[in-house]
């Protein structure tokens, strides 16, 4: 009787039987549309009251717990872990339809634990390292804490057979299941593994330095069959020490070049070489642990690089930094783990063939006995400052013939330039050292010179005939701008030492700091160095 369509069918009936009424018609029609209106502000109102009981009817409802699956219990029951604690729990017969439940996998659970519904698997979680593979589908794994592992089971449906120890994986909210491997992290120019090919005749100069370290790498891997029949061993890394900015990361460089093209010549194909080049202090960081995961992964790479062909060379620039003398007391001094963790892992290395270290510093006497000894870093090499023909043979590399110079002759372009930095003059002269049996002894600009440092007169000089070109001039190098930018090299540059850091410039300089009183610049008075000398005497 109440029905829509009933009320409808009984209004139009009317309208048919009051056809004769206008007055009356017109007021069933007013009553129709009243009627409409009515039915529809209730369908609103219904449906507004619908999605109020929905609401209501999940803020009645309790929180449902997360749960992951171990694996199967007694009687048809599931083994559980929720909030770290194991269960035999039931499932509802609706989740297990298609298919049973596999280890790892998310289920929820209602206050009754019974599992209601299977839910998708994080893809986060927290972090843990392989320790090793046990049987069964069971893992070894090292946790943050230092000393803290445990066993854990794997996701039956994850792939692990690439899986290798030391590698990250991410584990379920529970910690008990492997849920997938951590994606490999980008590393932050502590590590760059880019190999560009250098020609010797990149490298000016350092004959001496080239040839010995020529003979050291390049016997064992080119002519291993010889060594081996003397049964000759030889040292698997090397120490570069020396000045800064005398060639020693570029002289590594073109060893890997030489490297690679003499054994692509012997075996007849074609090898890839890698250069490892790390800076030392951007592997240090104040996270426990961090840093050596940094070692440890710069040794991957070259144990990955191997076994791909390659021919990997590590490279670890400022090592001093990293690999520093330990102290006697064992603290947090971040050394006293590096240094352990560096040895393990040089002496997993057998030989050249497997990977090239070479460490590069300024200061080998703060490099941790420990690196240096027989079997790891035993050979050192010194990389020290150019000669006047080292520094002829610099010029060279950046004085090309196809730069237009005044003189067409190299020697006419380079000897003014040579006889004014190698000259002994008042003018010439950078500091003077007072030393402790009342000597004088004066350093000239010869005694701070580098190839850096000729690199960047260079730069100023072609940067002085480019903005003479601009103003209208010529294009064209002059001498005298070679020998006006260096000068000004040594003028505005920072190349001679601060007061702060004398000890570390007298390393440099072959000079023991116990023997030097006082260093002064050579403006500064004479009658100075007199007093300072009486005053130590005292």
């Amino acid at each position: 009787m109440g029905d829509q369509t009933h009320i409808i069918e009984l209004i139009d009936q009317i309208l048919e039987e009051t056809s004769d009424q206008p007055r009356l018609q017109e007021k069933v029609f007013d009553l129709r549309d009243a009627l409409f209106q009515s039915q529809q502000m209730v369908q609103q109102l219904s449906l507004k009251i619908k999605t109020l009981e929905e609401a209501v009817e999940k803020l009645k409802s309790p929180a449902h717990r997360i749960g992951t699956v171990l694996g199967k219990g007694e009687n048809d029951l599931y083994r559980m872990v929720v909030g770290g604690t194991e269960y035999q729990a039931a499932v509802v017969p609706e989740l297990l339809e298609n298919e049973a439940l596999k280890t790892g996998d998310q289920v929820a659970l209602n206050e009754g634990f019974v599992a209601i519904a299977k839910l998708p698997l994080p893809a986060q979680g927290p972090l843990v390292r392989i320790t090793s593979r046990l049987a069964d589908g069971q893992w070894l794994v090292a946790g943050a804490g230092a000393g803290s592992e445990s066993i854990v089971l794997q996701h039956e449906e994850l792939d692990t057979t690439a899986y290798k120890e030391g590698e990250e994986v991410f584990l379920d909210p529970n910690q008990k299941v492997i849920l997938g491997k951590l994606p490999k992290r980008e590393s932050k120019t502590f590590v760059e593994d880019d190999f560009d090919a250098v020609d010797w005749t990149q490298v000016g100069g350092q004959e001496k330095v080239v040839e010995e370290v020529r003979k050291v790498i390049e016997y064992p891997l080119l002519h291993q069959e010889i060594l081996s029949r003397m049964e000759y061993q030889m040292p698997k890394g090397f120490l570069f020490y020396g000045p800064p900015g005398c060639g020693k990361t570029l002289i590594g460089r073109a060893i890997l070049t030489e490297v690679i093209r003499e054994l692509s010549s012997k075996e007849e194909r074609e090898l890839q070489g890698r250069f490892i080049h790390v800076k030392g202090p951007e592997i240090l960081n104040m996270w426990l642990g961090e840093s050596e995961r940094k070692i440890r992964e710069i040794f991957r790479k070259a144990r990955d690089y191997k076994e791909k062909g390659q021919v990997p060379f590590i490279f670890i620039d400022e090592a001093e930094s990293i690999l520093g003398t330990r102290q006697a007391m064992r603290g947090l001094n971040i050394a006293n783990t590096l240094v352990p963790m560096f040895c393990a892992e040089m002496d997993g290395i057998q030989s050249l063939r497997d990977t090239v270290v070479i460490l590069a510093t300024n200061r080998p006497d703060l490099i941790d006995p420990a690196i240096l000894r027989p079997g790891r870093i035993d050979r050192k090499i010194k990389v020290g400052r150019p000669n006047r023909e080292d520094c002829k043979a610099i010029l060279r590399v950046y004085l090309k013939d196809n730069l237009p110079m005044e003189k067409s002759n190299f020697d006419d372009m380079a000897e003014p330039f040579l006889e004014k930095l190698f000259k002994r003059s008042p003018d010439q002269e950078a500091l003077v050292l007072t030393l402790r049996s009342g000597e004088l002894k004066k350093l000239y600009w010869k005694d701070f010179i580098s190839g850096a440092v000729i690199e960047g007169i260079i730069k100023r000089v072609k940067g002085r005939a480019i903005e003479r070109a601009i103003a209208g001039g010529e294009l064209i190098i002059k001498v005298e701008d070679l020998t006006e930018c260096l000068e000004t090299e040594f003028q505005e540059s920072s190349l001679l030492p601060a007061e702060s850091n004398l000890e570390d410039w007298l390393q440099l300089l072959d000079m023991d700091s116990k023997h030097v009183v006082r260093v002064r610049k050579p403006n500064q008075s004479d009658k100075a160095a007199e007093t300072t000398i009486k005053r130590s005497i005292i």
